[in-house]
């Protein structure tokens, strides 16, 4: 395969887990381009180019991956066209928000295992999501915790 085939075919596998985690493919193909392209940004201009979509798509998946963090607009002098690169430092925060979101989900498992006590069935439904997603919690933290050390650590 060559270079070209090998940055399609791993742009349109990123889009099907961007999928599958029931974000949009367009999303995934433009992060997918970012990460594999040979260059520090690319413009919208360029991303359309590369992928082959709608500046309307591409449009839309810029706005997205802004608003989780994982792309940064880039400001090149002289131009006055925006540019974007992916950001890796935002990978930790989509950790962050992970275990945010499993620290919720152990909330309102609590508060409804509060409001349905006198229900059986129901209470230990939720008895058990609560107890899966506090351990999920904890074994979480310890991973990004241990994460974050290994990288320290080859950064030195």
């Amino acid at each position: 395969m060559t270079p070209e085939q090998h940055r399609r075919r791993f742009t349109e596998d990123v889009s099907l887990v961007f999928e599958s985690m029931g974000l949009a493919p367009m999303a995934g193909r433009v992060w997918a381009a970012l990460l594999v392209s040979d260059q520090p940004h690319l413009s919208a201009a360029d991303l359309q180019e590369q992928i082959g979509a709608s500046a309307g798509s591409i449009s839309t998946a810029i706005a997205s991956l802004n608003s989780i963090g994982i792309i940064e607009r880039v400001w090149v002098p002289g131009d006055r066209r925006s540019y974007y690169a992916a950001s890796m430092a935002a990978l930790d925060v989509l950790l962050e928000r992970r275990a945010e979101a499993l620290t919720q989900m152990v909330l309102l498992a609590e508060r409804g295992m509060e409001a349905f006590s006198d229900v059986e069935l129901v209470s230990d439904r939720l008895t058990y999501l609560r107890d899966f997603y506090a351990w999920f919690d904890r074994e979480y933290d310890i991973l990004i915790e241990r994460w974050r050390s290994e990288q320290r650590t080859s950064n030195e």
